[in-house]
């Protein structure tokens, strides 16, 4: 029952974050006190922030009543002109621009640089297996949530995945 409800729960938070991505081209920063609301600060680990993405404190807690944990891939929280677009080489300003230097990184993920982790959700049990520095690894359990930026835009946006377009502007490859 316990695990229905955090999978209950971090659907209901994806579903929202997929919702604020839409309405505002970013994703919101975590919360840092858990009162609901993201963050002013450039923080990449903290609480959902349940007021900012328009959903329950409830809905923000795991099946112990826990508050979820939310990481962020911190430069996909600032403000985008476009979402729906794809970036040339080397452009700023669009959620699908290069990183180059992605700060979430999931254990069983083999290539970080080619699928940039988008964020983690997470039950606060699993914290200690959350590593914070300059790069976050997260070492995936059953209750870890985790999505690239390409597969939330296909699967929650109904989008196409990035692509960066080659010099030539002939042809273009997912990044």
């Amino acid at each position: 029952m316990r695990a229905q409800v955090t999978k209950n729960n971090i659907d209901t938070v994806v579903a929202a974050l997929a919702s604020y991505l839409a309405n505002n081209n970013r994703l919101p920063k975590p919360s840092k006190d858990n009162g609901g609301d993201e963050s002013t600060d450039s923080v990449s680990i903290g609480y959902v922030p349940f007021n900012t993405l328009g959903i329950s404190a409830k809905s923000a807690l795991d099946g112990n009543l826990q508050p979820l944990i939310y990481i962020v891939e911190v430069s996909l929280t600032s403000n985008f002109s476009n979402i729906y677009e794809t970036s040339s080489l080397g452009s700023a300003g669009y959620f699908c621009s290069p990183i180059t230097a992605p700060t979430i990184s999931i254990s069983e993920l083999k290539n970080p640089q080619m699928d940039i982790v988008a964020f983690v959700i997470d039950t606060k049990d699993n914290y200690p297996s959350i590593s914070d520095g300059n790069i976050i690894t997260v070492t995936s359990s059953k209750n870890t949530f985790w999505i690239s930026r390409d597969m939330f835009l296909i699967k929650y946006l109904k989008n196409c995945p990035c692509k960066i377009t080659i010099k030539d502007n002939s042809a273009s490859t997912p990044f």
